[in-house]
């Protein structure tokens, strides 16, 4: 019954989202600053699109009862959410100094970085972005880690899901859960947490949309050469 409701609620959660996607930016215009205002809503948008994708596959590994595939998914999903939310303090940062130095080199970073060398920017790193939303809600770091269990071949994420063994004698039974761990408790419950904590972030990161573009135009001439 309660794997049922919350799996009922993720799939509320996951439509809310949803209902935010953007499929088409029109072009942008010549004024200048329309640059960074257009790549940090893209950076946004970008980060959406990912949440409700992970999410929705999350989502369909926990119904399965697929546990290890199902943590790991909700790992990125904290991951994704974190930086959606880094990009709001940032955004938040460049409104109360009236400066955008910072911001811009965070939107570069974010939309453009890689750790592979496929591109000249570093991306930002994930941990620096979980420990920033812990901050506000401070269950992100230990759902994040205890997540992290199963996307290593840890004990977690190895013998304690896919074995079933019997003391003394080590006989063991394989397969998909059959210790009938709960999947609420180890892995459902955190996608619900972190789905109502994308919403409450992205919600936040539009109301401080206008504020945050107009702070750009103001600052925009002779600083931005769009």
């Amino acid at each position: 019954m309660l794997e049922h409701k919350t799996i009922t609620n993720v799939d509320e959660y996951i439509e809310t989202l949803k209902d935010h996607l953007t499929t088409i930016l029109p072009p942008i215009k010549t004024k200048p600053g329309e640059k960074l205002i257009r790549l940090s809503i893209l950076w946004r948008e970008t980060l959406l699109h990912r949440i409700v994708d992970l999410a929705s596959v999350a989502k369909d590994m926990f119904k399965d009862g697929r546990l290890v595939p199902g943590c790991t998914l909700t790992r990125s999903l904290y991951e994704t959410v974190a930086m959606e939310y880094y990009l709001f303090t940032k955004v938040q940062t460049a409104i109360d100094k009236r400066s955008t130095d910072e911001i811009h080199k965070i939107v570069i970073s974010g939309f453009f970085g890689s750790r592979d060398g496929s591109s000249r920017e570093n991306s930002l790193q994930v941990l620096t972005a979980i420990d920033h939303i812990d901050k506000k809600y401070d269950c992100i770091r230990s759902e994040y880690d205890h997540l992290c269990e199963y996307a290593h071949p840890n004990m977690k994420g190895g013998f304690g899901t896919y074995t079933k063994i019997d003391i003394p004698s080590m006989s063991v039974e394989f397969g998909q859960n059959p210790q009938k761990i709960p999947i609420v408790a180890f892995g459902l419950g955190a996608l619900e947490i972190i789905l109502i904590v994308a919403i409450d972030v992205h919600k936040e990161l539009l109301q401080v949309e206008d504020t945050f573009s107009k702070l750009i135009y103001d600052l925009a001439p002779g600083k931005y050469k769009d």
